[in-house]
């Protein structure tokens, strides 16, 4: 078992910290400093609202399958039958919906786990004294809570991970943005990353041409009434040709 103690370095803590969560399965992992997340996002929730003197923000994440995510593409292997009156593709299969027939289950999946690891993190870091909180990975069903308690991407390109994209998403240089993600706040200390400095989005416009709603203006923002009222298609994620599984 690897052991993470109160008297050491900052340097030891991290290394220590980053075999633990390897060894937990996360195949993205970073760290943001508290302090910047505030300093740089203001208008976000505060990490130290939920660890009143917290120092460092952890970051961890999966990726999606190839084989998965390019089932978002490809409605037409969902099998879907079109109702009368239903507008349809130019395959002849209803679109929405289709997008996420494969999609949703593995979505669930990676919920599960993301999670899982991310409790047993804050478990793990209480249990060398410190204190922690994951954060839920998603929001709840019920319409009082649909706003996130937590923002993860301003930690993600905090902590180097990646940077902004055209889809309104962080864009990994690993997995583009195909990415599930969730983040443990803690007061340890730890060494934080640093924010990229050149773009990993190749600004190709592809997300904005291929979104079914128009719901991409094309400068980094997204219109979410849309998107969400089209189901949240992932179609400007799938296309991404960015990481592995580019432009599935």
């Amino acid at each position: 078992m690897v052991t993470i103690e109160k008297d050491t370095t900052t340097d030891q803590r991290s290394a220590e910290l980053a075999v633990y969560v390897d060894a937990l399965g996360a195949q993205l992992y970073g760290v943001a400093s508290a302090e910047m997340y505030e300093e740089h996002f203001p208008a976000k929730p505060s990490p130290r609202q939920f660890v009143p003197k917290a120092r460092s923000v952890v970051i961890i994440g999966m990726p999606f399958t190839r084989g998965v995510m390019t089932t978002v593409l490809k409605h037409e292997l969902a099998g879907l039958r079109p109702k009368p009156g239903e507008e349809l593709s130019g395959d002849k299969v209803p679109v929405r919906g289709a997008e996420r027939f494969f999609l949703d289950p593995e979505n669930d999946m990676l919920d599960h786990e993301v999670a899982l690891i991310a409790y047993k993190i804050a478990r793990y870091v209480e249990g060398k004294g410190y204190s922690a909180m994951h954060l839920p990975t998603e929001k709840k069903s019920d319409r009082r809570f649909w706003t996130a308690p937590f923002y993860h991407m301003p930690a993600m390109y905090l902590a180097g991970l990646g940077t902004m994209g055209l889809n309104a998403s962080i864009i990994t240089p690993e997995y583009g943005p195909r990415v599930w993600v969730t983040s443990v706040i803690t007061d340890m200390e730890l060494r934080p990353g640093r924010p990229m400095t050149e773009d990993v989005c190749t600004s190709c416009g592809l997300c904005v041409e291929n979104c079914p709603v128009s719901a991409l203006d094309g400068e980094g923002w997204k219109d979410v009434y849309k998107c969400s009222a089209y189901g949240c298609c992932a179609t400007c994620i799938a296309i991404c040709p960015v990481g592995e599984g580019a432009g599935c």
